[in-house]
């Protein structure tokens, strides 16, 4: 298993081809049909590497489905050409099918690559035996009906492929197409988390809609819509033009599922993105707030004005620093606060922080009052504050000034600086996940701005 697991899928494509290239060549020289010989190759191809790639039960299918039906509709015109060229009739098509086969499966490895993170939890959407079996059952057995109509010759030579341009070419036909597909496309999206029941009932649905819509499209032409002036001759007419129909109706369909899928994998990921960051940002909010150092400074503090006997100093402490956990607590999953809250905590914050260095912290505000009501991502301003505090020599002789101000809709936040000669050097995480954490939630970046003397970070308000 191991073995097989680390062969690349592009070999696994490159030995299905060959073995197409044999069936087909092998079937020339017997002088029998290779068509379901090849079709059970091809199906199989689909599902290992759909397999391999750990793709949705349902996107393993549609593609199966769309494999087969194109390597039957090109493999029925090219070993012509091929033909011409190697004036062999027997290896022409087995040249075609080895062509077809391979550009087919590199185009299904790379879908099946770009998809791999749609997958879910839900055993029906994961690739099982029972599904599997049911995918290829069913698939073959279509692919079986037009073997049929072929030796039936309901289609001669050429004539699947000039029928398909014929519905292409009937703008009511293609519109019902588009449209019709387009719907259902989004009806499967909206019904797809839906209960047993509902979704029993919208599959029964669906399944006649997709039967309908290539009715319609195939009665449209036949009828010469909307002028229904010359109807077609036959009913044998009728079905070529519905199996053109139903195989176009295929080909929107998985288009537009293709584009629902990556709509939903974009979807998912931009969400994972935030989940991971919003953590990632909370992780750091929680070191902050059981910080070893800012809570033994806080009770060394709070020792200091209890034996001088700073009650109410002391008390007012105490209200301050529950103030701060509370409000950290209570944000924790907020993704955005008000700016009057937030600077309500900061304000708190700074207090605290102004018990331990008395003289050395010079903090100035300068807030525009209408944009109070506006948000901000909670702790940001509270973050920016304890850096320039952590990394700054905070004295009496060299006061740190930190400057609070709005300007326009960024809150700027501005200190000089005077950097320490030694303790923890900066790991920048505190800042990069501020940016990430506006970035997702704002689409809105933070700008960052360095001197010799000063150093700015400018929040969006929003």
């Amino acid at each position: 298993m191991n073995k097989f697991s680390s062969i690349n899928n592009k070999a696994i494509v490159l030995c299905f081809a060959v073995l197409h290239f044999g069936v087909a060549l092998l079937s020339r020289a017997l002088d029998y049909y290779d068509d379901i010989p090849l079709t059970i190759l091809t199906i199989t191809m689909v599902i290992v590497v759909s397999m391999r790639n750990n793709t949705r039960v349902e996107m393993m299918a549609v593609l199966t489905l769309v494999v087969t039906l194109l390597g039957f509709i090109f493999g029925s015109w090219l070993w012509e050409p091929i033909t011409h060229v190697i004036e062999n009739d027997t290896l022409a098509p087995a040249i075609s099918t080895f062509l077809i086969t391979t550009i087919l499966g590199l185009a299904t490895d790379s879908i099946t690559q770009r998809v791999k993170r749609m997958q879910s939890s839900d055993k029906r959407h994961g690739i099982t035996p029972h599904n599997i079996v049911i995918v290829a059952i069913s698939i073959l057995i279509l692919r079986m009906v037009y073997v049929a109509m072929d030796r039936a010759e309901i289609f001669t030579e050429g004539m699947l492929l000039s029928h398909m341009l014929r519905v292409v070419g009937n703008i009511w036909a293609l519109l019902l197409l588009l449209a019709g597909n387009i719907i259902l496309t989004i009806t499967i999206s909206r019904h797809s988390g839906t209960d047993n029941k509902t979704a029993k009932f919208t599959t029964l649905i669906l399944g006649i809609s997709t039967l309908a819509i290539p009715t319609l499209s195939a009665s449209l032409i036949y009828f010469d819509a909307p002028y229904f002036s010359s109807p077609g001759n036959s009913l044998e007419e009728f079905i070529r033009t519905l199996s053109a129909a139903l195989l176009i109706d295929l080909i929107i369909i998985t288009i537009c599922y293709m584009i629902q899928a990556a709509m939903e994998s974009h979807r998912a990921l931009r969400e994972e993105r935030e989940m991971k960051h919003r953590t990632e940002y909370q992780y750091e909010r929680l070191k902050q707030q059981i910080n070893p150092h800012f809570l033994f400074n806080s009770l060394g503090i709070l020792d200091y004005l209890v034996q001088e006997h700073e009650t109410e100093r002391a008390s007012a402490f105490i209200r301050k620093l529950a103030g701060t956990y509370r409000y950290m607590l209570s944000n924790d999953n907020k993704p955005l606060v008000k700016l009057s809250e937030e600077i309500e905590f900061t304000t708190k914050y700074i207090d605290l922080l102004k018990e331990r260095f008395i003289e050395g912290m010079v903090v100035e505000w300068d807030i525009d009052k209408e944009l109070l009501n506006k948000m901000v991502v909670p702790c940001a301003l509270q973050l920016l504050v304890e850096n320039a505090t952590k990394h700054n020599i905070v004295s009496g002789d060299t006061p740190l000034r930190i400057n609070i101000a709005t300007e326009g809709d960024l809150l700027v936040v501005t200190n000089n600086l005077q950097l320490r000669t030694h303790g923890q050097p900066s790991t920048h995480l505190g800042l990069a996940n501020i940016r990430r954490q506006y970035l997702d939630i704002t689409g809105r970046e933070i700008s960052i701005v360095k001197s010799d003397k000063e150093f700015i970070v400018k929040l969006p308000i929003v």
